[in-house]
Order: C-alpha cells, then sequence, then structure tokens
C-alpha cells in the first residue's frame, strides 16, 4: 500500500471513530431528554399541588381570585393537609364544589378579613373598636334578574344607580319609562388622568345632572380621584364642584379611590403609602366641607383595607363596591356602611349597554 493509500485508510478510520462517538453522544442526549422531560413531568405536577395550596394565580385585577383545580386529585392532596376536622371538611367540600381559593379562605378564616392582591392574600383582623356593618346578613337575597332584596319592612331601604359618559347619551325621556325608577343617581363629574394627571370633566355630566334631577330622583356626583398630595385633592375637591355650575345635588359628593389595575404605563399614584391615600381624602373631605358639602368614600375591599388606614375614616360615610354571583350575594365587607354596590350589569329603559345597580342603607353611616 503506497504513502497516499494510507492516508486515505487512516483518514478513514478517523471519520469512523467520529460517527461511533456521534452515536454514543446522540444515546446519551437521548436518554437525557427522556430523563428531563420525567424530571419537568413531575415538577410541573408538584407545581400544580403547590398551586391548589398556596392559592397563586394570574387575573386582571376585577376579579383576581385562584381558582382551584376541579381534578380528581385534589381531595388527596387536601385529605393531607394538617388542621382539625372542620377546616379540612370545609377544604374538601368547597374545592368538591369548585370553589375559588379565596372563597375557601374567607369561609374558614371567619375573625379576619381575606384579600387578594397582586399575588399575595392578606388577612386582616378586624377591628372590634370600628362601627361594624348594620344590616342583617339573614334578610338578603337576590331575585331571579341579578338584584338584591332586603326582607325587612321596618328598614329605610333605597335603589340607585350611577352613571357616567361610559354609558352614553342617555335618553331621559324613556328612562322616565322605566316601572321601577332609581331612587338616587350618582353622576360622575369628572376624573384625574392616572398617569396625566390631568383634570378631566366627564362628558355628560351636565346632561346627567340635568336628566337626573328631571327622574325625581336624589342626585349626588362622584369624583375619580388621583391625587398624589394633599394640595391635588383640594384642587380636585374644587374642580368637582365647579361642574356643578347651577345644578343641586342631594347627596354627599363622592371621592372614588380604586386601584389603577392592568396598567400599560404606572400609575402616578403607584408608590403612595395608605398614610398619604388617606391624608388625601382627608383633604378632599376638609374642602367639601368648606364649600357647603358633604364627603362618601367609594371603593372596594382593597380601597378600604390596603389604601386607606380606615381607623382614621370612621366618621366619613362609605359607599362599598363588591359584586354578587348567584352562590355569593352577601357583602363581604365588616365595616359600617350606608351604600353597597352590588352590581355592574343592571339593565334599565334609556341606557344603552349595562349600568351598576346600588342598595343604600339608609340607617348606616352618612
Amino acid at each position: 500500500m503506497n504513502k497516499k493509500a494510507k492516508k486515505i485508510y487512516t483518514l478513514i478510520q478517523g471519520l469512523a471513530i467520529i460517527d461511533v462517538l456521534l452515536l454514543i453522544l446522540c444515546a446519551i442526549l437521548a436518554f437525557k431528554a427522556i430523563d428531563y422531560q420525567k424530571e419537568n413531568a413531575r415538577l410541573a405536577q408538584e407545581n400544580e399541588k403547590l398551586h391548589i395550596l398556596s392559592g397563586s394565580s394570574q387575573g386582571d385585577g376585577a376579579e383576581q381570585e385562584a381558582e382551584m383545580s376541579e381534578t380528581g386529585s385534589e381531595a388527596m392532596i387536601i385529605e393531607e393537609l394538617p388542621g382539625d376536622a372542620d377546616t379540612r371538611t370545609v377544604l374538601k367540600s368547597y374545592a368538591e364544589q369548585g370553589k375559588s381559593f379565596i372563597s375557601t379562605l374567607k369561609a374558614i378564616f371567619t375573625d379576619q378579613f381575606v384579600i387578594a392582591d397582586e399575588g399575595k392574600f392578606y388577612f386582616m383582623d378586624i377591628d372590634p373598636a370600628l362601627r361594624p356593618y348594620s344590616y342583617d346578613s339573614s334578610k338578603i337575597s337576590l331575585s331571579d334578574n341579578g338584584v338584591i332584596q332586603y326582607a325587612d319592612e321596618t328598614a329605610d331601604i333605597s335603589y340607585g344607580i350611577d352613571i357616567s359618559q361610559h354609558n352614553g347619551e342617555i335618553d331621559w325621556e324613556a328612562f322616565n319609562e322605566n316601572e321601577e325608577k332609581p331612587d338616587f343617581i350618582y353622576v360622575r363629574s369628572g376624573l384625574r388622568g392616572y398617569q396625566s394627571g390631568k383634570l378631566v370633566a366627564d362628558t355628560q355630566v351636565s346632561a346627567n345632572l340635568i336628566g337626573a334631577r328631571e327622574s325625581g330622583a336624589e342626585v349626588g356626583i362622584y369624583f375619580v380621584t388621583q391625587a398624589v398630595n394633599e394640595e391635588e385633592a383640594r384642587e380636585e375637591a374644587r374642580f368637582a364642584i365647579e361642574t356643578l355650575s347651577d345644578n343641586t345635588i342631594d347627596l354627599p359628593v363622592a371621592i372614588d379611590v380604586e386601584k389603577v389595575e392592568n396598567y400599560e404605563n404606572e400609575p402616578r399614584t403607584k408608590s403612595l403609602t395608605a398614610e398619604e391615600y388617606t391624608r388625601n381624602v382627608l383633604a378632599f373631605a376638609d374642602e367639601m366641607k368648606q364649600n357647603g358639602y358633604d364627603t362618601i368614600i367609594y371603593g372596594n375591599g382593597k380601597t378600604f383595607m390596603l389604601m386607606l388606614d380606615i381607623t382614621q375614616l370612621e366618621d366619613t360615610g362609605k359607599w362599598f363596591a363588591d359584586y354578587v354571583a348567584e352562590d355569593d350575594y352577601i357583602p363581604y365587607f365588616p365595616y359600617d356602611f350606608s351604600i353597597w354596590q352590588f352590581s355592574s350589569r343592571g339593565r334599565m329603559k334609556g341606557i344603552t349597554g349595562d349600568v351598576d345597580l346600588n342598595i343604600r342603607f339608609n340607617s348606616g353611616s352618612p
């Protein structure tokens, strides 16, 4: 064999060895991939268990509850939880019914207020020094058309709606044809931009104030705050008063305090503390008082329990938003409030689309 042939032979041998090594490497990688898939599946199963036990959630803010899975494995997981038999029974029962995790927590921690926010659960002790709610929960029911009923003929109860430019141009003539017109109507006067900070009047405020007054209902206004300090809060109060023009109102002016959810850009109020939010609300109320108006705070559970220091607001009226479901129609709030916004899906002649529905317990706070 000549030198050239030997070189070719040696090269062929080398390539053959490389091919064998590549085959071995591929086999090793294949086995690793199988092991990885098994481990990934195991981790996914463990993660699912942790999800069920911790209540971690992904949500849109309106309804940020962690939904429990309806798989058969849940009963086994719940049986393994430590705790007394009653707790395990509640957990198991709620899981079998497909109840959300936060609903389950509410049923167990009856001596605390439980709320979810940004993936966390907060367990807040109920302050016995604050006025409790005044209604009798056993007398609350939900009608077939989604309206809250209160079975107490001695109670001073009234119903109302709140409206804004989002309801479009209301046909007040058709509105007045409703067999059951609202006893009171809150009209949005305006808002402050959550990023720009600009004060903006609601485009329908004048027409809605006139229409609401002519309908015979009691009338009030509300303003959506994004004040970052007391000076801005007072400015918002004066702006809201200016939108009244020559229109008179019967109800306390409402300051709408809500967390901006699912924002594209961070709201200017993002870094405010509960103390700062509270000072702003008190400044708004003080400015209103100086101009002859009372104030009521509109908000949900996050508003009153996380954003504000409710202990400083005992003497300020509260308008609580908590929407009902067929199997859950008792307001979840331990303290006194006078208005409850129980639905955002009401229907009335003259208003295109849905409208917010409220019930007022006139025996409550202002």
